[in-house]
C-alpha cells in the first residue's frame, strides 16, 4: 500500500512539474497496473487464507465438539450404570431382610396338613413378616394377639360383624377361608 501511494505522489509531481515524455507516463501507468495486479493477487490469496483458516476452525471445532459429546455420553453411562447397581442393591435389602426375618413354619398342634405359615403369606404384605404393622397404618398390630382373638376378628370380618375401616379391604381376602384354615392361621400368627 504505501508503494502505490509513493507512485501515485510521483506521478503527480511527474505530470505537474514538467511535460516528461509519453512514454515516462505510460511506464508509471503500467508499473502503477502491475502494482494494483499484485495487490489484487495477494487480497485473493488472503482472503482464500482467511477461508481456509475459519474453514479448518470449523472442522476443528466439529472435532472438539464430537470429542466432548463422546466424553459426556461415556460419563452419563457410567453414572447410569453406577445408578442401576446401587438401585439394585436398595432393592435387594428389603428381599433378604423379609427372608431373614421369615420365621420357621410353626408346627400346629393338632398335626393339621393346613400351613398357617403359607396361608400367612398373604397378609404377611399389610401386616408385616412378624405381624408387627398396622396395615394400611388403619389396623392395630396383630402380633402377640392370642389364637382366640384372631380366630373371632377373621371369622368377624368374614361375616361382616367385625372392623371399622378396614371391613371392606379384609371380608375378601378372608371369605374363602375354611374353619380348619381360619384355625391353622390365628395358631400361626398367634406365636410369631
Amino acid at each position: 500500500m504505501k508503494t502505490v501511494l509513493a507512485l501515485v505522489v510521483t506521478l503527480l509531481f511527474i505530470g505537474c512539474s514538467d511535460d516528461k515524455s509519453v512514454e515516462v507516463q505510460e511506464e508509471i501507468s503500467q508499473s502503477i497496473e502491475k502494482i494494483a495486479k499484485v495487490v489484487k493477487e495477494e487480497s485473493v490469496k488472503i482472503t482464500k487464507s482467511v477461508e481456509k483458516a475459519t474453514e479448518d476452525s470449523v472442522e476443528t471445532l466439529k472435532v472438539e465438539a464430537k470429542k466432548v459429546s463422546e466424553k459426556v455420553l461415556k460419563e452419563t453411562k457410567k453414572v447410569a450404570q453406577k445408578t442401576v447397581v446401587a438401585v439394585d442393591k436398595v432393592l435387594e435389602e428389603p428381599k433378604k431382610e423379609a427372608k431373614q426375618a421369615i420365621p420357621a413354619p410353626v408346627v400346629v398342634e393338632e398335626k393339621s396338613s393346613i400351613d398357617g405359615g403359607a396361608l400367612f403369606a398373604k397378609c404377611s404384605g399389610c401386616h408385616g413378616v412378624n405381624a408387627d404393622k398396622k396395615a394400611l397404618n388403619k389396623s392395630q398390630s396383630i402380633k402377640g394377639w392370642s389364637v382366640a382373638k384372631l380366630s373371632d376378628a377373621i371369622n368377624g370380618y368374614k361375616d361382616g360383624s367385625y372392623g371399622g375401616s378396614m371391613k371392606g379391604v379384609m371380608k375378601p381376602q378372608v371369605s374363602k377361608l375354611s374353619d380348619e384354615e381360619i384355625k391353622a392361621l390365628s395358631e400361626y400368627i398367634s406365636k410369631l
